[in-house]
């Protein structure tokens, strides 16, 4: 009987090209953060997209929707700021801002469960494979994120 390590080595696992998740189109993006930060912070949209900072809490969800931008959809720093409408170094800032609230247990607690209802609510990746007998692309779950 075979042994797990050497059936492991055999099997096709499957390859991401460029990015850790194939990035989803920017109105899939906006509109699952916008869904789920507004929701948790009880503000509107508007006030989540705004272009001026607005009132403290609309400011403080808009950072961790950087932060949950560049974290759950692996977007670069730049590529946050494209989507918020903000320079790299304001996304920078936001999301080293919601890395030092994280010492607040309960703080914590809540950006993890937001994050995953941001990885949940995010549509499945497209993983291209380069073993020649599988199929060119496989999808896979969106909670896939530890592979």
């Amino acid at each position: 009987m075979p042994d797990l390590q050497s059936c492991a080595r055999t099997i096709p696992q499957p390859r991401m090209v460029g990015r850790r998740f194939p990035r989803p189109p920017e109105q899939v993006m906006r509109n699952v953060l916008e869904h789920a930060v507004t929701r948790a912070f009880g503000i509107g949209g508007d006030a989540f997209w705004g272009v001026t900072r607005g009132a403290r809490n609309a400011a403080f969800a808009r950072q961790v929707g950087m932060y949950l931008a560049h974290v759950a959809f692996g977007l670069s720093l730049t590529e946050v700021g494209q989507l918020f409408a903000r320079d790299r170094t304001t996304v920078a800032h936001a999301c080293t801002l919601v890395e030092d609230r994280r010492d607040d247990r309960c703080f914590d607690r809540a950006l993890e469960l937001l994050e995953g209802a941001v990885c949940l609510l995010r549509p499945p990746a497209i993983i291209v494979t380069s073993a020649p007998h599988a199929p060119r692309a496989t999808l896979h779950s969106a909670t896939l994120r530890s592979a």
